[in-house]
């Protein structure tokens, strides 16, 4: 554990009486200024590590540690973390400035000190003059910010954000992703977000936890995780992905689709069973001629920036083209792909594991 360090796991277990356990001998460390993203399907344990780290409730085996101490049993109240909820907890019958204040009058601080700290915090989310309004006066955007003021306003080390921005419009929901990022940069402290929707975790993070089932499947960034996935779940919760069941012939030659392809992965056995990943934006429509693959178009959607074409290959396997070119449905095309282009994927192995695989291929 580093300096940096602000939030340690240490073998987390969570279990409801005799249920299955929600997370199961979690690791992971917190860096200080940073902003995290805990991303995952519904049930999947996110949420339970957020209120293990906001101390509403507490581990079934494990350590928790904060700034190098255990806090496993620390209430929620002595603990230097603050909470916005998906539905932000507003009262309804204080305005804004009153709902910004209620932890410092909590705290029993001074009138004076109240008024300025309140004031600083709605100036920092861009409601400044927003004091005397009433919550059911103000937008969802809006009622964000005043769940962020009253966060910030304790000048917490960490703040905790349960999927903030699920319940608004699309073109707010990008809005807030944007104001959300600036606002981690400018306050300098940790962030860490818990959402389902991949899109959000990749533009607004540092790094990003991939959870499933209760274990964290792979942690790094957003460019890391996106591009090198460690398995199917990965590869395909994080984007659209191509999936095909491949064999590793030798150090930078995998095959799939009955073809042999040159890539840039090693470290495999020679004819391992693997599967291998190909983003659809990294398939190129030419002549089925120019193509390393052939292969017939079975539908074609219009996404607005790019045509959404679904073909199929002579050994069956289906692939996914996003493309500006046009295709037309039961036409054969051909699909080019750099060596780059392809990631391969060894089944069963860990991220300790991957990452050393992955160190070697700059050695």
């Amino acid at each position: 554990m580093t300096e940096q360090t602000i939030i340690r796991f240490d073998q987390v277990t969570k279990q409801y009486d005799h249920d299955q356990a929600v997370l199961n001998n979690v690791s992971f460390e917190i860096e200080r200024g940073k902003f995290y993203t805990l991303l995952g399907p519904s049930g999947c344990g996110k949420t339970t590590i957020l209120r293990l780290i906001a101390g509403f409730t507490e581990p079934s085996q494990g350590k928790i540690y904060f700034n190098g101490q255990i806090i496993n049993t620390v209430p929620a109240n002595k603990r230097q973390v603050n909470t916005v909820f998906q539905d932000y907890a507003l009262f309804p019958h204080l305005n804004v400035f009153e709902n910004v204040a209620f932890g410092l009058r909590i705290k029993k601080m001074k009138q004076s000190q109240i008024t300025e700290k309140v004031k600083e915090a709605l100036r920092f989310v861009n409601l400044e003059g927003y004091d005397h309004r009433t919550i059911s006066e103000m937008s969802g955007g809006q009622k964000q910010r005043v769940a962020i003021a009253r966060a910030i306003v304790n000048e917490p080390e960490v703040i905790l954000l349960d999927e903030p921005l699920s319940a608004l419009d699309l073109k707010l929901r990008t809005e807030m992703q944007y104001e959300l990022r600036d606002l981690q940069k400018r306050l300098g402290i940790t962030f860490i977000f818990v959402t389902h929707d991949q899109e959000e975790a990749l533009a607004m993070s540092d790094e990003i936890f991939v959870i499933n089932k209760g274990s964290i499947q792979q942690s790094g960034s957003p460019i890391d995780i996106y591009d090198e996935p460690i398995n199917r779940f990965v590869a395909d919760f994080i984007g659209e992905s191509n999936i095909i069941p491949g064999t590793m012939r030798q150090d930078f030659l995998v095959n799939f689709a009955d073809k042999d392809f040159e890539c840039v992965d090693k470290g495999f056995d020679a004819n391992e069973a693997v599967e291998v990943v190909i983003r659809p934006e990294d398939l190129e429509i030419t002549e089925p001629s120019l193509g390393k693959l052939q292969v017939r178009v079975d539908s074609q959607l219009f996404r607005g920036v790019h045509f959404e074409i679904c073909c199929f290959d002579e050994a069956g396997n289906e692939w996914l083209v996003h493309s500006t070119k046009r295709a037309q449905v039961g036409e054969t095309i051909g699909l080019n792909f750099s060596p780059e282009a392809i990631h391969v994927m060894r089944f069963g192995e860990t991220e300790e594991e991957f990452d050393k695989r992955l160190e070697a291929y700059d050695g």
